[in-house]
């Protein structure tokens, strides 16, 4: 039997982002040929698309209609991104990034295709997940989000889940997009986009070509109420722990040991505040209702520091497919994005240690500056060298062509994928680290004047000398040649055994360096160490088989070998069955293993060293005190570096769902899952590691053996002491040492209704999470955590509902997303247990297909303006709530 060469999918829509499929089943056409299709999680093309995975769609449609911005908005909001995932707040070095996490996993564990390639890996991510910012809305067809472990199919990092981002082909004509969206709270937040779409098509292929371009403007803590400085309710505005929002290092004198280690003002006058005194963004002076006569000078960071950034992308997209001859075609793609993010953070907080006492006198302009006794100090910031702002440019590349061929007996593929994903950061307002102490001037008898730079004084000018910049510079790259053949084998009385054999070579490289201060971390507020350099090849072999028993019940095997140069082979395997009991009712499970490579970064990260206090359980168990409730500790340098042993990590996944096409109208899904994860790469508590020493030495003692070192349970560590027994350095490294365990039924359901006043497309997804443990090790043996599912940041319900209507040329769309409430172990006043709110973020759009092939669409995104759920301390989870609230938004698409 000879397949078509064209894969195309045709899905029963319904509506809004919940894209359900029904099976679809052999129909036969002119030529008595049966079109096959490939779903994600397959590289064998089928006659059903319903498969023995589930697999979610979401359509361009989908996700204009919904109000998405961002190809990565409209993932993040997906139900089965479960516990929220990173968007690019800011504050941070990974701004300019986004990512999605299925199943509530590490962003690590979703492997992000592009048309069914791997996309570039981001090096701020240290080579480890894919930054989703980066993707043209407008040359995106659907997306097919892959909720299983698929590691016998892709390789690496398919742990969770696979998301496939397909892009238009068959597009003809010229397509013009324009996008504005404003929100309702003054200041930032607003985005604009603009899209330019074309496309050729013939008998013998097409050729299609995208540019689009996005701009976001950021968003200060001050612009949304919640964020900006406030006193917390029923709290003493007088004094700062009532305060949130604010910093005590703004113009504090820290009165050091001659002086009681008060905190203080750094003026006497009675008439003026600190607003008066260093400027609007200072407040006070306020007391502390824990350490009474102290007052400050604090400062509201909230009024310079961005809680989401700045973002401006230009990409290009150009897709080229070309019928060779009857048997081959030709695909080409060439993808660019150029994104340019802006974080900008509030000065520096600094610490100035005082040369010498620095006396009270009075400035020209009549401030009582107060004195300051030898050894005292100050809490500045260093709002006098502007905010620290960093610039991060991301370039991504994304080069293919490949082939396509099918012969009488088997059809074949081949294909050379090359990416590479560029980033340069440049950080302005920086300081270097103790070089402030030095710029201090000091008081002259002679002239009865203070001389040089007075940190207390408004007017007096910080010299030049202490201020830096923070650089890096990081660069990711892959090459990748991959190939197969997929055959028919022998009948079964379903059908045809289908076989796929494959293989893949690939080449991959991270530079990632910061500039010489950074490295030796010199700058406050800095970069600090880099990822470092390295490269490696890996080399798979692949295969999948279908049998397809009878003609209700199919068996698929899969297997894949990856043999990796850095720290060698791992082979996974997956099994998956499809029953149709009844022709609309169809069961299916699946069970495989799953892994994760250890990144570039994890295997080859430079080594730093920081001063941290350490527990000296040795001490303790040597004087005989006793390795619990140790309390000796040590301040100590502690190297961390590169781990070259590091293994993979590894999961193992099963599903059991089931799919029931009610009516015609009418479908739904159920899929109970499971995922077990072990040796996920960690740090280790400076503090386990003594422990753990401590513990092998008294089980060493107690058994009369010679004492292990803490190396052979925790490889690449050590610990240093001198003669008495004092800590006096420790090297710790990445180590293969986590555990999770994760369960959740995810349940769908579409329906369409066809009426005489219009149509009616339903729409509900309902991912419900049952379980979710973590370890954490404790003397060298991993304890295993609490159900965490329900409680604070794990929402374990996620639901989303659309409904669309349709009459003529008009459609009118509604949305709700539910995020549940979670637990905590705060109290109320009252005792009773604090419990974050759930909370329903509601969509509205209308559309309207005018005669000229033109549309034009409008909307409100959080409807009834939600701020997002608190904490017990007022603070949120920004991976899960909104921070935008009630926006505005407005589109016009022309088609010639």
């Amino acid at each position: 039997m000879k397949f078509n060469k064209v894969a195309k999918l045709v899905s029963l829509a319904c509506g809004g982002v919940v894209a359900l499929s029904a099976p679809v089943y052999a129909v036969e056409n002119d030529e008595d040929t049966v079109e096959r299709i490939e779903v994600t999680g397959s590289r064998l093309k089928r006659v059903d698309m319903e498969g023995a995975s589930p697999v979610t769609t979401i359509t361009a449609e989908d996700m204009a209609t919904a109000g998405f911005a961002t190809v990565g908005d409209a993932l993040r909001a997906s139900t089965l991104n479960s516990f929220g995932s990173y968007g690019g707040t800011s504050n941070n070095s990974w701004s300019s990034q986004a990512t999605i996490s299925l199943k509530g996993a590490d962003s690590s564990h979703t492997l992000v295709l592009l048309d069914g390639k791997r996309m570039a890996k981001s090096p701020v991510l240290g080579g480890g997940a894919t930054n989703i910012n980066t993707i043209p809305t407008a040359a995106v067809e659907r997306i097919e989000i892959l909720s299983d472990g698929a590691s016998a199919i892709y390789g690496t990092d398919a742990i969770a889940g696979v998301i496939n981002i397909i892009l238009k082909k068959d597009f003809e004509g010229i397509e013009v997009k324009v996008r504005a969206e404003e929100p309702d709270a003054d200041g930032g937040g607003d985005n604009h986009s603009a899209s330019f779409t074309g496309g050729l098509s013939s008998d013998k292929g097409n050729l299609m070509f995208t540019i689009e371009h996005f701009k976001k403007s950021g968003i200060t803590f001050a612009e949304r109420p919640y964020t900006a400085a406030h006193v917390k309710n029923g709290q003493d505005p007088s004094d700062f722990r009532s305060w949130i929002g604010l910093s005590q290092t703004g113009r504090t004198i820290d009165m050091g040991p001659n002086g009681g280690w008060e905190y203080q003002t750094p003026f006497t006058n009675s008439d003026l505040n600190c607003a008066d005194v260093y400027g609007e963004n200072f407040t006070g002076a306020l007391g502390d209702s824990k350490y009474a006569g102290e007052t400050s000078c604090a400062y509201d960071y909230t009024k310079a520091a961005y809680n989401d950034v700045d973002q401006e992308r230009t990409s290009t997209l150009i897709n080229y497919t070309y019928s060779l001859s009857d048997d081959i075609e030709l695909t080409a793609r060439a993808y660019w994005a150029s994104n340019k993010t802006t974080d900008v953070s509030a000065p520096i907080p600094g610490y100035i240690e005082f040369p010498q006492a620095m006396p009270a006198y009075t400035t020209a302009e009549g401030l009582d500056l107060r004195a300051v006794p030898e050894g005292g100090a100050m809490l500045y910031r260093f709002d006098t060298a502007g905010n620290r702002v960093r610039e991060s440019t991301d370039n991504i590349y994304d080069f293919l062509i490949g082939l396509d061929g099918t012969t009488d007996s088997f059809d074949w593929n081949a294909s050379v994928s090359y990416n590479k994903y560029d980033v340069f950061k440049w950080g302005t307002g920086y300081q270097l680290i103790g070089a402030t102490t030095d710029l201090v001037g000091a008081w002259d008898d002679d002239t009865n004047s203070f001389e040089g730079w007075d940190p207390r004084d408004p007017n007096s000018e910080m010299p030049g000398g202490a201020t830096a910049n923070s650089d890096a510079r990081l660069t990711s790259s892959a090459l990748e040649i991959d190939g197969g053949l997929s055959f028919e084998l022998f009948e079964l009385a379903g059908g045809a055994t289908g076989l796929y054999v494959g293989a893949s070579y690939r080449e991959e490289k991270l530079d990632s360096q910061v500039d010489a201060l950074d490295e030796a971390g010199l700058i406050a507020g800095g970069s600090g160490g880099a990822g470092g350099s390295g490269e490696r090849d890996v080399k798979a072999i692949f295969m999948e088989m279908a049998f397809p028993v009878l003609d209700n019940l199919e068996l698929n095997i899969a297997a894949r070998y990856d043999e990796y140069s850095d720290f060698g082979g791992t082979f996974n395997p997956q099994v998956s069955v499809r029953y149709n009991v009844l022709e609309p009712l169809l069961i299916r499970a699946s069970w495989g293993t799953g892994f994760r490579a250890p990144t570039l970064e994890d295997l080859n990260q430079s080594t730093s060293v920081g001063y941290n206090n350490v527990t000296n359980y040795l001490k303790c168990y040597e004087d005989g005190l006793g390795i619990d409730g140790c309390d000796i500790v040590d301040n100590i340098p502690v190297s961390i570096g590169r781990n070259e042993n590091l293994g993979p990590e590894e999961s193992e996944s099963y599903n059991l769902g089931v799919v029931w096409d009610i009516t015609d109208n009418f479908n739904m899904s159920v899929d109970y899952w499971s995922l077990e994860t072990e040796g996920l790469i960690g740090s280790l508590n400076n503090s386990e590691i003594t422990r753990t020493q401590a513990e092998l030495w008294a089980a060493a003692d107690a058994a009369g053996e010679p004492r292990h070192d803490v190396s052979a349970i925790y490889p690449g560590t050590s610990i240093s002491q001198n003669g008495a027994g004092k800590l006096t350095g420790m090297d710790n490294v990445l180590q293969n040492i986590g555990l999770s365990e994760r369960q959740g039924v995810d349940t769908k359901f579409a329906s369409t209704f066809e009426t005489e006043v219009g149509d009616f497309k339903l729409g509900l997804a309902w991912s419900h999470y049952i379980k979710y443990t973590d370890s954490s090790p404790e003397g060298g043996v991993q304890t295993i955590s609490r159900n965490w599912s329900g409680t604070e940041d794990y929402p374990d319900d996620r639901v989303n509902f659309t409904a669309n209507y349709l009459v003529g040329d008009h459609s009118l769309f509604y949305q709700a997303d539910y995020v549940d409430h979670q637990s905590t172990d705060d109290e109320n006043e009252n005792g009773s247990s604090y419990q974050i709110d759930s909370v329903v973020y509601h969509t509205l759009s209308y559309s309207y297909t005018m005669p000229w092939n033109n549309t034009i669409s409008a909307g409100i995104n959080n409807l009834t303006d939600e701020d997002p759920s608190f904490r017990a301390n007022g603070e949120y989870e920004g991976s899960i709530y909104d921070i935008i609230g009630r926006s505005y938004w407005v589109s016009f698409t022309q088609a010639f």
